[in-house]
């Protein structure tokens, strides 16, 4: 049996630079696959600041993958405090887990460049920095001495009419008086039911492109209470949506 490994995710950097890079979202599952790949995971942790919508929608996928949030809110200065966090627990982990050999750290910040260089020419420890190609450190790379990359898939080709008409039964299934929002809208299609027509991790883009493109409208709708929604539905006035549902 290989030796355990320690997990690090810096999520909050990950699916920021998968995003701005890529137009992607995280598929922990593909990322579990990769670091079991080294060994059973002793410990394994993903920090961020889960407040924010992108990395709560997460919160189920790291549950069922048996990995710790560690929730890292943002100072009011706007400060993260993911890296002083991660580097503490990298320590501690070197202190407590004396069998765990290999750490794997899932960032691309230069700023664990001193911690990870201290791990591996003073503890003795194999360090591996799995990041967004494109977005990591060279000097942290350098000073891990191990690169192993996470994969980025390509967008695949999408039935856009078949799409349209799973966006339209999610609109018919909606409860009286439920707005339809963005969220709501990519929770339904990322189910695991329609993987076959869309992955979760292309989801996101794929309707943040039909906005773009009008085949999605969104607007602002004021509560009764004050406060405004924005939500995101079909406009059935477009031609490409009027001929996918014209199928029906």
């Amino acid at each position: 049996m290989a030796d355990p490994v320690a997990l690090f995710i810096d999520l909050e950097n990950v699916a920021t630079s998968l995003w701005n890079i890529h137009h992607q979202t995280p598929d922990l599952y593909a990322w579990m696959e990769k670091v079991r790949g080294y060994g059973p995971i002793a410990f394994g942790r993903a920090y961020g600041d889960f407040s924010q919508q992108a990395l709560a929608g997460l919160e189920a996928d790291l549950r069922n993958l048996g990995i710790d949030k560690f929730d890292c809110p943002v100072k009011q200065n706007g400060q993260s405090t993911v890296d002083g966090n991660i580097i503490i627990d990298l320590y501690e982990v070197a202190l407590d887990y004396p069998a765990v050999r290999t750490f794997i750290l899932m960032a691309g910040d230069s700023d664990y460049v001193r911690v990870v260089a201290k791990l591996r020419q003073r503890l003795d420890k194999q360090i591996v920095v799995m990041g967004v190609p494109g977005s990591v450190s060279r000097d942290l790379v350098r000073a891990a001495g191990r690169e192993d990359p996470l994969e980025i898939a390509a967008a695949p080709e999408v039935d856009d009419a078949r799409l349209i008409r799973l966006i339209d039964d999610y609109e018919r299934s909606r409860r009286p008086g439920t707005l339809p929002v963005f969220r709501f809208l990519k929770e339904y299609v990322c189910h695991p039911k329609n993987a076959d027509l869309i992955k979760p991790q292309f989801v996101e883009s794929k309707l943040s492109e039909y906005v773009a493109s009008g085949i999605l409208v969104q607007r602002l709708v004021e509560l009764e209470d004050g406060r405004t929604v924005k939500t995101t539905q079909l406009d059935r006035d477009n031609p490409t949506v009027a001929q996918a549902l014209d199928w029906r």
